[in-house]
């Protein structure tokens, strides 16, 4: 458990002083806008792993790097591409924040690894295995046959490695997923998932992944998704605290060097009725909204909007975690495993 502080400590500067790595946003280029830079800005985020691709071919999600990167040129440099750690860290000193291309699926690959590594040159650092659905390289949380990685994902888990591509596996089936980690050389990432544990879907993670998953040098973000958190989230907008709440057993489950923040909140604008029903249609295991459509239960009180990611240090400060284990969760932890995977000389 948690170890109260001798003295109080000061959530805003600690969330100001520390690298705040947000392992996993989806805001889609049309919201990039001034009023989403002003909601990074107050989030005091230093970099992110931003999913430009959720499920296109190797033409579109390529032309989404190339289209990110043009917009992320006329800001001026207080968002910018990155490549690499030193990135974090010129980030950090200029009090701009570092941008990583990722995908959310490995469509975009197909069947041919020379993809990937085409892809890798325009500036991919992460890629999820799979999305809800089965493709190339094994099956997605959204399939019930729940196979394995097929001999072409295990080659791609392979190409990922020599080439410095982390592997995320928060959408992609349980033995797909436990798979990868015992074939993977390089430690993998569960960037946005929730627990089983709390909420019984195929598109959380059960106990035996996280604890594999750390034991491999791995760690686990929690989204900031109501439905993930609790039973009732789909009927009743929970607290913040919620998400402290699966914080807490997550680090009793797997240590405080396995956990991160990858909320999964991305531009609340980008949200409407009418998309969130195309989701229930085509994901309907995916428990993101209820019956009703309604917007506002999808994210936590306090939580709905990129702006809102200083809240998670001050529930962990009230908490009584320790300024050391507040800086891990925020960013150190994400630090040190992708040292790792981008340390293609191993």
């Amino acid at each position: 458990m948690p170890v109260t502080p001798a003295q109080p400590l000061d959530p805003t500067a600690l969330h100001r002083d520390s690298v705040v790595f947000n392992a996993l946003d989806c805001t889609p280029l049309p919201w990039a806008d001034e009023t989403y830079l002003g909601k990074l800005a107050v989030s005091g985020v230093t970099a992110i792993n931003h999913a430009v691709s959720i499920s296109q071919g190797y033409d579109a999600a390529a032309a989404a790097i190339v289209g990110w990167r043009h917009r992320l040129a006329e800001t001026g440099g207080r968002v910018f591409q990155a490549y690499g750690l030193d990135d974090v860290a010129r980030a950090q000193r200029e009090g701009s924040v570092a941008w990583f291309a990722g995908f959310e699926d490995s469509k975009p690959v197909g069947e041919d690894l020379w993809r990937l590594e085409t892809l890798h040159q325009l500036g991919l650092r992460f890629m999820g295995l799979t999305y809800q659905n089965r493709n190339y390289a094994g099956d997605g949380s959204g399939e019930s046959a729940n196979g394995g990685l097929s001999r072409f994902g295990r080659s791609l888990v392979k190409e990922s490695n020599r080439l410095g591509v982390a592997l995320d596996l928060s959408h992609t089936g349980e033995r797909s997923t436990l798979e990868t980690i015992e074939v993977s050389g390089k430690p993998v990432l569960v960037t946005h998932a929730g627990l089983t544990h709390f909420v019984d879907s195929p598109r959380n993670k059960s106990d035996v992944v996280a604890r594999e998953l750390a034991a491999r040098g791995g760690v686990f973000g929690l989204a900031a998704k109501s439905g993930f958190l609790t039973p009732d989230g789909l009927t009743r907008r929970p607290g913040a605290e919620v998400f402290a709440d699966n914080i807490d057993y997550l680090v009793e489950l797997i240590g405080i060097d396995h956990v991160i923040i990858g909320t999964d909140v991305g531009d609340e604008r980008k949200y409407s009725r009418e998309g969130m029903a195309r989701v229930r249609r085509l994901y309907p295991e995916i428990p993101i909204v209820g019956e009703d459509l309604d917007l506002d239960r999808i994210h936590p009180e306090g939580m709905g909007t990129p702006a809102d990611l200083p809240l998670i240090t001050e529930l962990l400060a009230g908490r009584g975690y320790t300024a050391e284990d507040i800086t891990k969760i925020l960013g150190g932890n994400m630090h040190r495993v992708l040292t790792d995977i981008w340390d293609t000389e191993a």
